[in-house]
C-alpha cells in the first residue's frame, strides 16, 4: 500500500549517514554560502543566509563525535526545516557530502541496527539498516537546542 512507503532523503556525511524525511529537507546550498563564524563550538561551523535568514551551519558528525575533518571540496550545505521553537530562523543546516539521495522505503526495507559505541545517543534517535548501509536517523529537536545553547555561550 502507498500509505506503508517512506518518503525520505540520505544525507552522506562524512564516514557515516543520516536519514530524514523528504519534508525537512528545504534547500541544498554550495558550501560557499558557508559564512564561518570564528568563535563556538568546532560542531558549529557558522551561518549560511538563506531566505533573508541567518541559518546556523552544524557538521553533525563532529557533534556527534570529534574526529578527522573531511574534505571539504564534496561538501554542500543542506537547509532543514526547524521541528521545534529554539531557532529564531526556523531552521538549521547541516555540512553534508555531495548531494541528498532521495529513497522511498517501505517497512521491509528498514531493519533496526544497534547504534555505534561513539554515538551520543541522545542525538540518533535510532539506527537503521538499508539494504546494506548503515544509516542514522537524528533527533533535530535535540540538535536545535545544542545549537540554541552554543548561541547563547558566545
Amino acid at each position: 500500500m502507498i500509505r506503508d512507503q517512506i518518503h525520505a532523503v540520505l544525507l552522506a556525511l562524512h564516514g557515516d549517514s543520516l536519514l530524514l524525511p523528504n519534508v525537512a529537507v528545504a534547500e541544498v546550498l554550495s558550501r560557499d554560502a558557508l559564512q564561518p563564524s570564528g568563535s563556538g563550538p568546532p560542531w558549529l561551523l557558522g551561518h549560511c543566509m538563506w531566505n533573508a535568514r541567518s541559518v546556523p551551519v552544524v557538521r553533525f558528525e563532529t557533534l556527534n563525535c570529534p574526529g578527522d575533518e573531511p574534505d571539504p571540496r564534496r561538501e554542500r550545505i543542506v537547509v532543514l526545516h526547524s521541528v521545534g521553537a529554539h531557532l529564531p530562523s526556523g531552521h538549521l543546516a547541516l555540512v553534508i557530502q555531495g548531494y541528498p539521495h532521495l529513497v522511498t522505503l517501505n517497512r521491509s526495507a528498514l531493519r533496526p541496527a544497534a547504534l555505534d559505541p561513539v554515538d551520543r545517543d541522545e542525538l540518533i534517535l535510532a539506527r537503521v539498516q538499508i539494504a546494506s548501509q548503515m544509516t542514522a536517523i537524528p533527533d533535530l529537536e535535540t540538535i536545535e537546542a545544542e545549537i540554541a545553547r552554543a548561541q547563547m555561550a558566545r
